[in-house]
This record gives structure tokens, sequence and C-alpha cells, in this order.
């Protein structure tokens, strides 16, 4: 069954870790993922590198991962632990796509009156 410790190694590293059970601090957590070979640089690292390479990261989970956790909890952890790590500021990789498709032009024509274009 996953936990939150799993799914954030999970999401961290892009692997599944035999990790322990934590206390529920991010401290704790980052000891535990420490301990299964993942010290705080060796995350740093990886993701710094899937940001240079635009690549997504944290790594998705899995579907219905978060059935059992739940989102509210899952990204709450997740928050803590990238801040723990100097990742907040981390972005996803932005998009390659320059060209708006048809839905988006259309909306862009249809802007309300209170965004500057009067009568």
């Amino acid at each position: 069954m996953a936990t939150t410790v799993s799914l954030l190694a999970y999401a961290l590293t892009g692997e599944e870790l035999p990790i322990r059970d934590t206390d529920g601090s991010t401290r704790d957590f980052l000891a535990a993922l420490d301990e299964a070979g993942w010290p705080a640089d060796r995350v740093v690292r990886l993701a710094n590198d899937a940001w240079e390479k635009q690549i997504g990261w944290p790594y998705p989970l899995p579907p219905h991962s978060l059935d059992v956790v739940g989102a509210a909890q899952w990204y709450a952890a997740l928050t803590d632990v990238r801040a723990a790590l100097g990742l907040d500021a981390i972005q996803q990789a932005p998009s390659r796509r320059t060209v708006l498709n048809e839905a988006e032009r259309r909306l862009m024509v249809d802007l309300p009156p209170h965004h500057g274009r009067v009568g």
C-alpha cells in the first residue's frame, strides 16, 4: 500500500525505494531518504538536471496513488520537502509550444470590456 513517505520518495527520485516509516516530519523523511541511498545533495542534483533538460520534476505519480494518501496531505508534504531542499523555486519546464491553438485564439479575441477595449 502506498504511503506518503513512499510516494514522496518516488516523486523525488523516480524510483520505488525501500524506505522506512517516519515520524511525519520533513527532517525524518529526509533522513530516511538518505538511509535509502538518496542524500539531499543527490536529490538536488537530480532536480536541477531535470530542470536543465526540461524534464518534469518531481516525477509524476502512478495513477490513483493519491486515493489512499489524499491530495491535500500529499501536496503539503511535497511542498515542505521541496522547501527543505531549497527546491521550492524550481518550476516545471516551460512549454515548448509557441503557437496558440484555435480555442486559445478565440479566447484572446473575446476579451471582456474591462480588459482595455472600449467601444
